[in-house]
């Protein structure tokens, strides 16, 4: 359950962000603060968060960093659960968080009765966008291309993250549309895509999961939500070593374990980067964050470890 506390500051910040909902979205004049996009594809309208950060200077170059939330999960509250105003306003750089799709789009996004997911590649019926066949990679390509099109000093690079559905859909990205990101940190999701689909050009990828995560069992298996069967997933090792023939990188790893985090690093050519962090007894949870659901669904929230620094340092920016 949230706290009072939490709910009262999402409210405050859905608010703030209604006020900017219709900002033209070809504006040449960007000042620092939070804005609400739409955008028409594929006979949806689609709509997007925009947060450009504090200390924002049109003479300075900046990355955009693009936030995939959560299956049933809303922009606004991985954006007020997961600190990105602050962390962009420290690190500098520019964050875009878009909303999935729902059944109603004409309705509010509700987790049980109007869930918000992403056509994540994974062809399970039990997931709202995948049954609806939403592109959403295209409605992806097109934001991106909005913003890059508009937001003239976003030349660091174009960088993407995500939590389980959105963890996925990021993986969907990479392996769809390779040079549209330099980097992706997936956070306790799956990479769908067939080995017959394999990207070109793939970007580095950092991978985090936890050891206990029942709807992302380490060691593969099939997955509930209560008791509706919510698909069967591959082991996480073996999903990466996918990755490592995709980055050309060697057979051979690393492991470590410090401080209840085992490391997986691996040796790749063409300065390509792959590299995993396995949270020892961590559950579903995005790392560094408050829990907002039960244990008994999610598991445990055991981690020191914040993903946001982690993924920040990994993409090195």
């Amino acid at each position: 359950m949230m706290k009072t506390s939490s709910l009262f500051y999402l409210i405050l910040v859905l608010l703030l962000f209604s006020c900017r909902l219709n900002q033209d979205v070809e504006t040449n004049i960007w000042e620092s603060g939070s804005y609400r996009f739409s955008l028409s594809h594929d006979d949806l309208n689609r709509e997007y968060l925009l947060y450009i950060p504090r200390n924002y200077d049109i003479e300075k170059n900046y990355a955009l960093i693009t936030v995939f939330h959560g299956g049933g999960g809303q922009a606004e509250a991985t954006f007020e659960n997961n600190n990105w105003a602050a962390f962009a306003d420290e690190k500098d750089f520019i964050a875009v968080l878009p909303d999935g799709s729902r059944e109603d789009m004409d309705r509010p996004a509700s987790f049980a009765n109007n869930a918000q997911t992403w056509n994540d590649g994974s062809g399970r019926s039990n997931i709202g966008a995948v049954e609806r066949k939403v592109d959403d990679v295209g409605f992806i390509n097109k934001m991106i291309g909005h913003l890059l099109d508009t937001i003239p000093n976003i030349t660091k690079g174009v960088i993407a993250t995500g939590f389980s559905n959105g963890a996925s859909m990021t993986f969907r990205m990479a392996r769809e549309n390779p040079d549209l990101f330099e980097a992706v940190a997936s956070v306790a999701g799956t990479d769908w895509m067939p080995d017959l689909i394999p990207a070109s050009t793939p970007p580095r990828l950092l991978y985090i999961t936890g050891t206990e995560d029942p709807l992302n069992p380490f060691n593969g298996g099939d997955i509930f939500l209560g008791n509706s069967y919510a698909g069967t997933k591959p082991d996480v090792e073996e999903m990466i070593l996918k990755w490592r023939s995709l980055l050309n990188c060697e057979n051979q790893f690393t492991t470590d374990t410090q401080m209840d985090i085992r490391t997986y690093e691996f040796d790749c050519l063409e300065n390509n980067q792959l590299k995993m962090l396995a949270l020892i007894d961590h559950g579903h949870h995005w790392p560094g964050s408050e829990s907002l659901f039960p244990v008994s669904v999610v598991g445990e929230n055991t981690t020191e470890l914040d993903a946001n620094e982690e993924i920040w340092e990994f993409f090195d920016i």
